[in-house]
């Protein structure tokens, strides 16, 4: 137990230093905006903090809220090196609620899923403070963020799984993911281990507390529907937009969710990030190259979902 420990806090230490030192050659300040950072959202959990952007100056007309969830291989994740992906929704018209969770070495699956949705009660308890519609919000998140944001789109639409996972929600009955954003995620990590990518065994053992040897030889249907978001991607699956990269060697997650909303006959999109862009996670990168390209396009397809909603 103790050497899976230091090794999940190896990767921590790596991953967060190389994501400081992203954050600081991309950040961009954007003005006219309100930052509330490090909200307190539950005195459980280590890292149970959260960011509110919204601008300065609200208008009388409530905005709706993009719920974004940092990525990190679930061991890893500086949630403030988000907010200028967040800053980027707000002035498109957004309220963003940046939410973290603890890392794997505090938390296993689905600890982490009840937090975020704390996290969420907590935004939508506020939500006249800061002129959130709560009949519009989009979930986004890359990496293991998307993963947890494809959760709670399946929680949301699948609402057994709140009993199922031990959430305890207040808005259950009304709370809805009308749109997803996933960028460069994983949607089964049993099926993600056959990839190349670089830790991918450390990443889903810190998820789950099993080696990979020990979830393939236990895996059956009832593991991988309790592990895997992508086990509901089903006609009852919010509408997504996917974003992949060229050179990342999850991009068959990507690609395998894309094939599964189809089939399942839900609207969504997929955007193949490439150039500079083309790395694990590039679609983040919102101020350069096709990562500028991937968000323009995901605001104008969430857009859409929201306008087809009013109408119906």
């Amino acid at each position: 137990m103790q050497s899976r420990e230091k090794k999940i806090d190896s990767l921590r230490r790596e991953y967060n230093f190389s994501e400081l030192g992203l954050y600081l050659v991309l950040y961009k300040r954007y003005s006219g905006l309100q930052i509330d950072k490090g909200i307190r959202y539950s005195p459980k959990g280590k890292r149970t903090y959260l960011d509110i952007v919204c601008e300065k100056d609200r208008p009388d007309k409530k905005r709706p809220l993009l719920i974004y969830i940092h990525g990190g291989g679930w061991v890893s994740g500086l949630r403030t090196a988000r907010l200028y992906y967040c800053e980027n929704w707000t002035k498109q018209g957004y309220v963003c609620a940046n939410i973290g969770y603890d890392y794997a070495n505090d938390a296993k699956h689905p600890e982490h899923l009840r937090q975020i949705f704390k996290g969420i009660e907590w935004v939508l308890d506020h939500a006249d403070v800061y002129g959130i519609d709560t009949e519009r919000i989009v979930v986004a998140g890359e990496s293991a963020g998307a993963y947890f944001a494809a959760f709670v789109g399946a929680v949301t639409t699948h609402r057994a799984l709140y009993e199922q996972f031990g959430i305890t929600f207040k808005y259950k009955e009304s709370f809805q993911a009308n749109a997803c954003v996933l960028i460069s995620g994983i949607y089964d990590p049993a099926r993600s281990l056959k990839t190349e990518f670089k830790d991918i065994g450390g990443f889903v053992e810190a998820l789950c507390g099993l080696t990979p040897e020990e979830l393939q030889s236990e895996l059956g249907a009832d593991k991988r529907s309790f592990l895997a978001p992508a086990y509901y991607a089903d006609i009852h699956f919010p509408p997504s937009f996917i974003i992949g990269s060229k050179k990342d060697l999850l991009l068959p997650e990507s690609e395998a969710l894309h094939s599964a909303l189809n089939m399942a006959g839900v609207k969504n999109r997929y955007f193949l990030c490439s150039g500079i862009n083309g790395v694990h996670a590039g679609g983040l990168l919102c101020q350069v190259g096709a990562g500028k390209k991937a968000v323009q396009q995901a605001q104008c397809f969430v857009l859409e979902v929201l306008r087809d909603k009013e109408h119906k």
